[in-house]
């Protein structure tokens, strides 16, 4: 399967021998698995996921997914090509970018090791003397403008000892990015799984939740977050979420379903042990508007104290919160907090 959005109105997509021109703005189907195989399509995943990552820069690359090297099959995951060759991608993966970047992934069920490393490179040389990248003389991509990425979500433990032991220098500039210095093209090996001291600006904090999302053991916040950043897509970006919502999903399923039954379990329990502190929050919620000092695009959805409780409840939950002042210190009012941390304090959820 390839995208090719040279233009930027049309989606070229490639699978087999079939070929579907569909414009951007329309949504496609995303199959979380393989009909015939049913196995997950993280790949497909991963390529929507770096499409997510990179949006910003979209007019000014190219997405080549599946890049043929040869007439048989043999094809790396993606590759990104920078269409001005001085573009600087301000995020902690693109950085690393030159002009011909090629990208390996790995899912979760997959081993990344030194025949892995070894691969990829033979694949950066196939890549560099490809007849669709020699120049009109026959001359091969400049080595000095590639780069090599491997995304995996777990640390890959195993290899980095190994490539210690073979005189490689392991460098982490960035967290989770670790920069492999002694092989012939630069490599970055990438690790999605979320680390609780992130040490990134909150935008790529941001665009890197859509690889942070693919793996089989996720975590609320990461799941929550994710579902945020899908609502703020347009039409355009929203079908490769779709692909990656649907994968998240599949391999996630059980533990899905368990926060929600969770959420809906204590917000029948604040109703009944609350009933009383609710009804005085919505009134006074409706009298004074929600606290305008909260700001007036945030109050017209709070027209119920409920919804307001509701928020304040997980935020206290996410903040480790047990004192009402510290709800007051984010912007809620005295009532709201006070009445969430007796809630929270009755349902045993905090002491």
């Amino acid at each position: 399967m390839r995208y090719n959005n040279k233009q930027n109105d049309k989606l070229i997509i490639s699978n087999g021998d079939t070929t579907q021109t569909t414009e951007i703005g329309v949504a496609t189907s995303a199959a979380s698995s393989d009909d015939t195989t049913g196995r997950i399509q993280w790949h497909t995943g991963f390529v929507h996921a770096m499409r997510l990552y990179l949006k910003d820069y979209e007019d000014d690359i190219e997405f080549n997914e599946e890049f043929q090297l040869t007439r048989k099959p043999l094809s790396i995951d993606l590759t990104v090509v920078k269409k001005p060759d001085d573009l600087v991608i301000d995020n902690n993966i693109g950085r690393f970018f030159r002009k011909h970047n090629i990208l390996e992934y790995k899912s979760p069920k997959d081993e990344l090791n030194l025949e892995t490393f070894y691969k990829v490179q033979a694949y950066a040389l196939l890549y560099m003397i490809s007849p669709a990248n020699c120049d009109a003389y026959g001359a091969p991509v400049c080595e000095n403008d590639m780069t090599i990425s491997i995304v995996r979500a777990a640390y890959p433990r195993e290899l980095m000892k190994e490539l210690k032991e073979l005189g490689y220098t392991i460098r982490e500039n960035i967290r989770n990015i670790y920069h492999v210095d002694g092989a012939q093209f630069p490599i970055q090996i990438v690790i999605t799984k979320p680390s609780s001291d992130a040490e990134s600006s909150g935008k790529d904090e941001k665009d890197i939740i859509w690889l942070n999302a693919l793996t089989t053991d996720i975590s609320e916040d990461t799941y929550n977050d994710f579902l945020n950043n899908v609502n703020e897509l347009d039409s355009r970006h929203s079908m490769f979420a779709e692909t990656i919502f649907a994968i998240v999903s599949d391999v996630n399923e059980e533990k899905i379903e368990t926060w929600k039954e969770a959420h809906s379990m204590m917000n029948d329990a604040m109703k009944r042990i609350m009933a009383k502190e609710l009804k005085e929050s919505k009134d006074e919620g409706r009298s004074e508007g929600l606290a305008k000092g909260r700001s007036e695009g945030l109050a017209e959805g709070r027209s119920e104290g409920q919804d307001l409780l509701t928020e304040a409840m997980l935020t206290a939950q996410k903040e480790n919160i047990s004192d009402p002042a510290k709800l007051e210190e984010l912007g809620y009012d005295k009532n709201t907090s006070v009445c969430t941390i007796t809630a929270l304090k009755k349902l045993g959820i905090i002491s």
